[in-house]
């Protein structure tokens, strides 16, 4: 009697986690941040922004409809993605569900958009993926999304600027189970020395290297790709990351370093592993606040 107590409990609670899972994966939560900077320039005080990643082409329908209705009540200055919003891996690819939303999208704001490793590797293997990374690129140039590949555009208004930058990591910076030590000058040879008296956003999909973007001149790094850490739990948040390691140390959330900001998306999608657990999909809402230097 004891046993099949036992498992009649674990069976219950095995459904609790699956149908918790189906609801954060079906659903998706709003979470805010503010970012206050003396380097920011008045005009662009307040300044705000919504913040996607990881949407793995899911959540057709009713959920990416709802999340369309938030961001028109949030009504940003734009929209900031920071990659992997199509899915492409052992030779599937998928980006209908991500031309859409972002097509919607860019009918009404100015979207931003940072490569993440599955852009990456539909462009790098074009034979694997045949045009598919073609014809995607096209949509988002037909859409008007201004697609930052290891590129920057500067928003300037009278003296003051503001300038995003996509950054498109090598392969090897993805590795699995182990963090690649990045070669020193790489992102001043990849992007260009970043300016110092200019406000930079730096659209990074791994957030592994925090440290680097920080030096390099990124005052705000906006990334993803950890998904949260798939299984939160209370304590230790997230449980594992996409390229294996446990307890990543940049799963989700506002990170410091040297008076610089990180904040990583929990993402909107899965893709290999299906399942969500005390992560909710989330929508980012980033407001830029000027401060005056002390």
């Amino acid at each position: 009697m004891g046993l099949w107590i036992a498992g009649f409990i674990l069976a219950v609670l095995a459904a609790a986690a699956l149908f918790l899972s189906w609801y954060e994966r079906n659903h998706v939560a709003v979470r805010e941040y503010e970012v206050a900077s003396p380097a920011l320039g008045e005009a662009f005080d307040g300044y705000t922004m919504v913040v996607m990643a990881d949407l793995h082409d899911n959540g057709a329908g009713r959920r990416n409809n709802r999340m369309m209705a938030s961001i028109r009540r949030i009504h940003p200055d734009a929209v900031m993605v920071a990659g992997d919003m199509v899915m492409a891996r052992k030779g599937v690819c998928r980006y209908g569900e991500c031309v859409r939303l972002l097509k919607r999208l860019a009918f009404r704001y100015p979207v931003y958009y940072g490569l993440g490793n599955h852009e990456d590797r539909m462009g790098r293997n074009r034979e694997e993926y045949a045009s598919s990374y073609r014809e995607w690129y096209r949509e988002m140039m037909r859409a008007g999304v201004t697609v930052l590949d290891n590129l920057s555009l500067t928003l300037r208004e009278g003296q003051d600027a503001l300038t995003i930058t996509g950054l498109n990591l090598d392969k090897k910076y993805y590795r699995k189970r182990t963090k690649a030590p990045m070669e020193p000058g790489y992102l001043e040879q990849t992007l260009g020395v970043a300016r110092r008296e200019e406000y930079h956003i730096l659209l990074a999909h791994s957030p592994a290297y925090f440290e680097e973007y920080a030096a390099w001149g990124a005052d705000l790094t906006l990334s993803g790709h950890y998904h949260g850490g798939t299984i939160r739990l209370p304590f230790l948040g997230g449980f594992i990351a996409p390229d294996y390691r446990l307890f990543p140390r940049w799963s989700r959330g506002r990170f410091e370093v040297e008076g610089k900001t990180m904040i990583v998306s929990g993402g909107l999608g899965t893709h290999s592993v299906n399942f969500r657990l005390g992560n909710m999909s989330e929508l980012l809402v980033v407001r830029l606040k000027r401060v005056d230097r002390t």
